[in-house]
């Protein structure tokens, strides 16, 4: 009998090797955000036995992440279902009925704009609100993009209008003299007083040349007047001056096209048309940003991230 006991041992061990511990099931569904990875995480964690509340969750911020509306939309019967039979004590990210039910109201919103039903929208998102005022960051993040994309859709530039250079000793041109013959132009919006503004510059240097050999052309403008922020950006230029051909130049005091792209972060890139309609305006890691330039010039490949020294920061006297 005792020579039973190292095989008995031994078989045991096995078995608990074999069976994963589900805390690291349910963190890589929380956690994996590459495809591939994410539905692996998944289809583990059904096997694995985990609740079927935490699957669903998962998966709906896994989607979020992945910024796709639409998929956001077909995946409303998911939740409108777990929401029949939801399980608090089973949650994850929604320790509470009504912040599961505000995520329900969030993707019942994002398929009415799916269908350009701006009304049932409003209903939606304010219903989520009303539900989940903790979540309203993200709630609101969604209504200031619906905002932003309804006033680009109606914007059109006077391409002739111009702007002036950082350097006074160059040439004060207009927006179509920088587009030329090219389907569109590149605006750049930065701030010599955003840190992110910085230190994404040498991701800039790359996109800027990159769109260049692809005969589509890049302005920098910096987005305020104030002459302490043109004193701290003359000083950030002075050493990047052979790091780009992009030309610097400064927003208008009046009627700004900071303004009208309604800009609120820094770096943003605005994409413009040559009939100066807006086809991207936002952040240049996007996505969407590269497939609406891909669309343009179809050879473009997308450079990779630079290894970047921490920059140093302009001070406001």
């Amino acid at each position: 009998m005792k020579s039973l006991l190292p095989l008995l041992f031994t078989i045991g061990t096995l078995l608990a090797q074999d069976s994963p511990n589900p805390q690291d099931l349910v963190e890589a569904l929380y956690n994996e955000r590459e495809p591939a990875a994410f539905e692996a995480a998944h289809t583990s964690a059904l096997k694995g036995g985990i609740a079927q509340q935490i699957l669903v969750e998962s998966r709906f911020l896994y989607i979020v992440d992945t910024g796709d509306n639409a998929a956001i939309a077909a995946f409303l019967p998911n939740l409108e279902a777990q929401a029949l039979v939801y399980s608090a004590d089973d949650s994850m990210a929604f320790p509470m009925r009504e912040n599961f039910f505000a995520i329900v109201e969030y993707a019942r919103a994002i398929a009415a704009l799916e269908k350009n039903d701006t009304a049932l929208f409003k209903k939606h998102i304010m219903e989520a609100f009303w539900l989940s005022p903790a979540q309203s960051g993200f709630f609101g993040k969604l209504v200031d993009d619906v905002r932003l994309r309804d006033a680009m859709d109606q914007l059109k530039i006077d391409m002739t209008r111009t702007l002036n250079p950082q350097d006074p000793k160059q040439k004060t041109q207009s927006l179509k003299a920088y587009l030329g013959d090219s389907p569109a132009l590149l605006i750049h919006f930065w701030s010599p007083w955003s840190r992110e503004s910085l230190e994404s510059m040498p991701d800039f240097y790359q996109t800027a040349a990159a769109l260049k050999k692809n005969k589509i052309p890049t302005i920098s403008i910096l987005p305020t007047s104030v002459p302490e922020s043109q004193l701290a950006a003359n000083e950030f230029i002075k050493e990047q001056s052979e790091k780009t051909s992009a030309p610097w130049l400064i927003d208008s005091a009046k009627g700004s096209l900071e303004s009208a792209f309604r800009v609120q972060a820094f770096p943003t890139v605005i994409l413009l048309s040559k009939e100066g309609k807006v086809l991207f305006n936002g952040h240049p890691a996007s996505d969407s940003f590269w497939q609406e330039l891909q669309s343009l010039a179809p050879g473009l490949e997308q450079p990779d991230a630079p290894i970047r020294a921490e920059p140093e920061l302009p001070q406001k006297e």
